[in-house]
């Protein structure tokens, strides 16, 4: 026994050490060769690479091989989860992203998840000899010829005359004259011989994008039709909402005379069954901080009994009396001690009474809003609690308030100062604007594209405007979300922020105790909306969040993935001016993702494109060959090759008789044969001295949508040089997209539909800054070979796909993702904007699973909880949380035990699908 477990203990070891070994060789921050060719390898700190094995552990923490369930449900190939990774089409398995990086980002050595190569392009040697003959000191003017003279101008091309470009060019004559004559009959043999094909073609035809195919295998958390869930969750979605009265009101007793709490059904009028009038008091307890119930309950008796006073002193004659009043304190089931799992927690009295909060408020007679004082700051403490918003906005027309210290002995006889308030006042005095909490120039900017999302509740709820159903959801939520401030008041956290919005709405769903606030607001959506909200969502591109907004997350313990964040600007601007409700969706959501900590969605009907990264491929050059131009340029081409073609054959047609009458005593001049020969060969070599321009004219025109693909590098390059990577010359064939992404904003040009290319190489480092591109995201070129248009966009890790999910104002909206395989997740990294007709040259897809946050935020995000969850494991009770300035240092021999303790079990469990272990 003894024995055995000391192997099991070697065993473990020595996983132990080859993950650790695996990890760190692929962060090592060294050239490697591979298969694609020599690459740079990541490097980060130690503190990042333990981060990183954290992060990565599989549910039951242990970091070991995944294995990928591809579409065709095959998982032979399996692989450490390590840099990042995209899903190969030719091989059918997840492969290690290898990003082509232009000068600029290869030197850069910061911290990445990706290895990194030098750009390499595909251009065929017939195109590359041409060029080379023609312009062999690269010089910009001599790389291609003008159609018209107003391409000059359009670029802003100017000849000059001085005496360095007079020199230059009688050195450019003398260069491209001595590469003619010596290596234009390349051009001419490589075609005789057929050792290469012609690159050009007259077939206009546009070839698809690339194809991309992925599936998710496993069940959402929720979905639209309950067969689509997990088989365990057999609860439909839908419930259709009904009006329900209060389970408990306090009255008079009128024997005591004491007020006391009953039943609504033993209330109700014998005769007509219906329930007596009453008030309903509103509050917050952060405005009574300290104070425990039985300290706010007579001080809430007196207010209520003065206010009954003041009802029935004003009523009309014909009116019954109100003799009842609701607050929470007394009115809301207390807990039920059998309730021991959250479960039973979500279905007790209790939980029922709060989500129908607001039914109380549409049956009361009159809402009393109690303040400890009429300071502004108490209005707006109470104006910041997220069940307080729907309780006035139902309560318009019929709303009150007062303010009385609950510390201070009044006379009942009395009267507490009350005033009528509408909403608009409210509005005013207790929600104050949002302006006054932009300073800086980015926050004044983003300020501007926020809306205004209370003023717009009000406005509909008094009727002053009209709002859709997807609007006045939007706004709920967004108001929901913005006035959560922390999570140590009750009524102050965001847990409860679709229980406390699915009032105003027509559905309401069953409480969850295990959702998150995303998944919540998820499930409300799907069961109320008709106008596809998640879909329209998750094509938005939202604004980044000012530093304040930012700072105040970090003290409340929320990070940039977690779904409080995504809900907080839904209704505002997005970064392309658009709002939510302008984007029409071309996909469907049919299901919410089961993952803890990050905000995820089942996508199907959506359309992908795979990015390719490690370098550019080889592409078509159609040409028109019906004009003059291209006819001559033909004839050049192919007389040169059939005059050397000839010679050849007279060459090897003297040589045969020459060896057959070797034996024999008879002779015969070839010299005519030579003479031929020479003169083949003699008028091929003349006519290929036109070749190499005769190449350039059938090769300079690349006709829109002939080679579709998105190509992408890591920095930014000038049209010029990145044209010639693709297609060998220079003719103005790229340009940049005038409304692709954020840069395209001061690029575009003014009489045009098209975008022009700054002067200044630094003007896009310069442009991120302008935009407040969050630190730690760089600078990506995506290249349409489709439509010949470039894009930059800033993302904290490459996207590995494009999926086309909505449309607005003319253009696609495609979602640039990266992946993980282990989980088969797709992280939204960038939104993207298109043109219409590439959704037709895109792959369908089936289900796929999204992310609505990057996959760094998702990671930190993570690694933040794994981290606090060891923290507490590790701390003996009572826990005491480590000072804030005082991190924990978690290493990997420390993290033995809770990462590598089931190393060798789980090589003996089933294989694993998609990054789970199945028992």
């Amino acid at each position: 026994m003894g024995a055995s477990m000391s192997s099991h203990r070697d065993e473990q070891q020595r996983q132990i050490k080859k993950a650790e070994k695996h990890l760190k060789n692929q962060y090592d921050g060294k050239w490697h060769w591979s298969v694609e060719g020599r690459a740079h390898r990541p490097s980060i700190s130690a503190r990042k690479l333990e981060d990183r094995m954290l992060e990565l552990q599989d549910s039951k923490q242990v970091y070991r091989k995944r294995r990928y369930l591809n579409p065709w449900r095959g998982n032979e190939h399996e692989k450490f989860p390590d840099v990042d990774a995209y899903y190969s089409t030719n091989k059918e398995y997840p492969r290690r992203l290898v990003v082509q990086a232009a000068s600029n980002a290869l030197d850069d050595t910061g911290p990445r998840h990706w290895s990194r190569r030098k750009i390499k392009g595909h251009v065929p040697l017939i195109i590359a000899l041409a060029e080379l003959c023609l312009n062999p000191l690269g010089l910009e003017q001599y790389e291609s010829g003008y159609d018209d003279e107003d391409d000059a101008d359009r670029h802003g091309r100017q000849r000059k005359e001085d005496p360095l470009s007079i020199l230059q060019r009688i050195v450019h004559v003398i260069a491209a004259t001595l590469c003619t004559l010596g290596l234009a009959w390349i051009i001419q043999l490589l075609l005789s011989i057929q050792v290469v094909t012609a690159p050009w073609s007259d077939d206009g035809t546009a070839e698809p994008y690339d194809e991309y195919e992925n599936v998710q295998w496993y069940w959402p958390k929720h979905a639209v039709n309950v067969l689509d869930q997990s088989p365990e969750n057999t609860k439909p979605q839908s419930q259709l909402t009904k009006l329900t009265i209060p389970r408990r009101l306090v009255v008079r007793d009128p024997v005591t005379k004491q007020w006391i709490v009953k039943e609504t059904t033993e209330l109700r009028d014998p005769k007509t069954g219906m329930l007596q009038s009453y008030i309903f008091l509103s509050f917050s307890r952060a405005n009574y901080l300290g104070k425990k119930d039985h300290e706010l309950r007579p001080f809430f008796y007196r207010i209520a009994e003065a206010m009954l006073k003041h009802e029935n002193r004003d009523k009309h004659p014909d009116e019954p009396l109100v003799e009842a009043f609701w607050v929470d304190l007394d009115c809301v089931s207390p807990d039920d001690v059998n309730d021991k799992t959250e479960e039973a927690k979500a279905e007790s009295k209790r939980t029922k009474d709060v989500h129908s909060i607001c039914d109380a408020v549409r049956c009361a007679k009159r809402v009393y809003v109690v303040l400890p004082s009429d300071d502004p700051e108490q209005k707006r403490i109470w104006g910041q609690r997220i069940w307080t918003l729907p309780e006035v906005l139902l309560a318009a027309g019929k709303i009150r308030y007062c303010f009385s210290n609950p510390d201070t002995v009044e006379n009942n006889d009395q009267d507490l100062p009350h005033f009528d308030v509408t909403l608009t006042d409210m509005y005013d005095s207790f929600w104050p604007g949002p302006t006054s909490r932009f300073h800086s120039s980015h926050e004044e900017q983003y300020g501007e594209s926020r809306e205004d999302v209370i003023g717009h509740l009000v406005n509909h709820y008094t009727n002053t405007t009209k709002l859709s159903e997807l609007q006045l959801f939007t706004c709920a939520v967004q108001a929901m979300a913005q006035l959560s401030t922390g999570k140590d008041v009750q009524g102050y956290t965001t847990a409860d922020m679709a229980y406390a919005a699915m009032g105003l709405l027509a559905y309401r769903i069953s409480p969850n105790p295990t959702d998150s606030p995303f998944q919540a607001i998820a499930r409300l959506s799907l069961v109320n909306d008709s106008d596809n909200l998640l879909e329209r969502l998750v094509c938005l591109w939202p604004s980044h969040l000012p530093q304040s907004e930012l700072e105040q997350l970090a003290q409340s313990n929320n990070s940039v993935a977690e779904s409080e964040t995504i809900l907080r600007n839904i209704a505002d601007r997005d970064q392309y001016s658009v709002h939510l409700w302008d984007i029409e969706p071309t996909c469907s959501v049919v299901g919410i993702g089961d993952d803890q900590h990050t905000p995820t969605v089942i996508l199907d009907r959506c359309r992908g494109i795979p990015i390719r990264w490690k370098d550019f491929p080889r592409v078509k050059y159609v040409k028109d060959l019906n004009g003059f131009r291209a006819t001559i340029s033909q004839k050049a081409v192919y007389a040169g090759a059939w005059f050397l073609l000839t010679g050849f054959g007279l060459f090897s047609s003297a040589i045969s008789l020459e060896f057959s009458l070797l034996n024999n005593q008879t002779s015969i001049d070839i010299s005519m044969y030579l003479l031929g020969v020479a003169l083949f060969v003699g008028c091929a070599w003349i006519i290929s001295w036109f070749s190499p321009w005769a190449v350039r004219q059938l090769c300079n025109s690349g006709a829109t949508g002939v080679s579709c693909h998105l190509v992408g590098f890591e920095g930014t390059m000038s049209l010029r040089d990145i044209e010639k990577i693709i297609y060998g010359n220079f003719n103005h064939r790229l340009t940049y997209a005038p409304s692709s992404t954020i840069f395209a904003k001061n690029l575009r040009n003014k009489k045009t539909r098209e975008g022009m290319e700054p002067q200044d190489p630094g003007w896009w480092q310069q442009e991120a800054k302008n935009l407040n591109v969050p630190e730690g995201h760089r600078l990506f070129t995506i290249v349409d070979t489709g439509n010949m248009t470039v894009s930059v966009i800033a993302a904290e890790r490459p996207p590995v796909v494009a999926l086309i999910c909505g449309r607005e104002g003319g253009m696609v909206r495609a979602l640039l993702c990266s992946w993980r395989f282990e989980q088969n997740c797709l992280y939204r990294e960038c939104v993207m904007r298109m043109r219409s007709s590439v959704e037709y040259l895109a792959t369908p897809n089936d289900w796929l699973k999204v992310s609505l946050a990057s996959q760094g935020d998702v990671s930190r995000a993570r690694v933040e909880h794994l981290r606090q969850e060891l923290e507490r494991q590790a701390t003996p009770a009572p826990p005491t949380p480590p000072p804030k300035d005082q991190p924990t240092k978690v290493s990997v021999a420390t993290l033995e035990p809770h990462i590598y303790t089931q190393a060798l079990e789980s090589s003996q469990t089933q294989a694993p699908v998609n990054g789970k272990t199945t028992p």
